[in-house]
């Protein structure tokens, strides 16, 4: 009988789990606990090494058995979602997002206080900012300046 569900044979499962795959390790295989998994058709049976290109620094990573099976089982992500960053640039993403955060939750504080160290920290989270590549808008730059401003007017006064 044929393997359709690729229950007993890895090989036998379908691309569209391995989205845009450049290479997968048959030797990595670990047999999945479907039970834990989050699905609406078809259970991945099999968790193999995919090596993928990073859509944000084109570089070659490897999404792991062992990770999938973290991924689908204990996080219980979709079984069809799939990484299309390498873990850096993820990591990179994340801090990116936090810095956002404390800029629009902080900057209005900043721009109306006389509290040093705020300022400074702002400045400093902007450069941050730049530094990884984020393209800031023309509010954010002016800001950088006004703080730039009132900075060596506050050092002064202290």
């Amino acid at each position: 009988m044929k393997d359709v569900f690729n229950k007993d044979d890895p090989r036998n499962m379908p691309e569209w789990l391995f989205p845009r795959a450049l290479r997968l390790d048959y030797t990595t295989v670990i047999r999945a606990e479907v039970a834990k998994q989050n699905y609406s058709i078809l259970p991945r049976f099999w968790y193999i090494d995919a090596t993928v290109v990073c859509v944000r620094c084109g570089k070659e990573f490897c999404f792991t058995a062992r990770e999938q099976k973290t991924w689908y089982e204990e996080y219980v992500f979709w079984i069809d979602t799939f990484p299309k960053r390498c873990i850096t640039c993820r990591r990179a993403l994340r801090e990116i997002k936090e810095l956002r955060k404390q800029y629009d939750r902080d900057i209005a504080r900043a721009l109306g206080t006389d509290d040093l160290a705020l300022k400074q920290r702002m400045i400093e989270l902007i450069d941050r900012m730049e530094q990884m590549g984020v393209k800031l808008g023309q509010r954010v730059g002016d800001n950088r300046k006004i703080l730039g401003k009132q900075i060596p007017r506050l050092a002064q006064s202290s």
